[in-house]
């Protein structure tokens, strides 16, 4: 059992490496031309399935830079960063921090974040069901808020950029009028204008939309799990709950209410 776990290793080394089988003299000796004509084809498979992958994941960056670039991108991150689990769905989760440090697209610098909101809306589709507890509201009006959170629905996220996220991928997207929204992301790129993006599932699709600083802010604070006391004091004066949560409750990001327990 150890030596063909070694074995097994060994291919995935060569595949990985895309060396000519070096790494399985062991236990092929001669290495005729079969071997490495069959390291190619497994090379080229795992490629072309980790590129479907990460277009899967990412379609707002495959758009922005184009299907080759993309292609190249998505081989470069398979070497370095190659998947750890047999499940291709989880593959990728890297790629943003892999863009940023990459010199080659220095010149795109939203890119990695536009990557980073792509990655959140794919986790928003993954996440688990769940439903409002509205039962559970009424602790809002007879709880203490330095004892009461807010739980968000699973797939809700936040993100802060110094680049129009939302606008770009709304550019992109295969409906609404991407025109429009092109012109928005132009501008806003032009004039230095960031985006707060919030991600959540309505239905079984995700979707993404600009807030303020102050409801990002507040958002924030949920997801970390801080009562509505702290969340109240991080998101600022200037927030409102009231109209936060009407349409917290007619977009389903709020999942339900819950007192510390003593």
């Amino acid at each position: 059992m150890k030596t063909e776990a070694e074995r097994q290793q060994a291919l995935m080394a060569a595949i990985l490496r895309r060396d000519d089988g070096a790494s399985l003299h062991e236990w092929v000796a001669a290495r005729p031309a079969g071997v490495t004509r069959g390291l190619q084809a497994y090379q080229a498979n795992a490629g072309a399935s980790a590129e479907r992958a990460l277009a899967a994941a990412y379609p707002t960056v495959q758009a922005l830079v184009g299907e080759d670039s993309f292609a190249a991108l998505s081989r470069a991150f398979w070497h370095a960063e190659p998947p750890a689990r047999g499940d291709l769905a989880q593959f990728g989760a890297g790629l943003p921090a892999f863009i940023a440090a990459s010199d080659q697209l220095a010149d795109v610098p939203y890119l990695a974040d536009v990557a980073l909101l792509d990655w959140h809306l794919a986790e928003s589709e993954r996440a688990l069901d769940a439903q409002i507890e509205a039962e559970t509201l009424h602790q809002l009006t007879e709880v203490d808020p330095a004892q009461l959170h807010l739980l968000l629905m699973p797939g809700v996220a936040v993100l802060l950029s110094d680049y129009p996220i939302v606008s770009l991928w709304k550019a992109h997207r295969p409906v609404g009028d991407a025109a429009e929204h092109r012109t928005i992301a132009r501008q806003r790129l032009d004039h230095g204008q960031g985006e707060e993006a919030v991600v959540w599932r309505l239905g079984w699709r995700a979707q993404a939309d600009i807030v303020d600083a102050a409801t990002a802010r507040w958002m924030q604070s949920l997801l970390k799990g801080e009562s509505l006391a702290a969340a109240f004091e991080h998101a600022g004066a200037s927030f409102e709950f009231e109209p936060w949560l009407v349409q917290a409750l007619q977009q389903q990001w709020l999942w339900r209410a819950m007192a510390e327990t003593a």
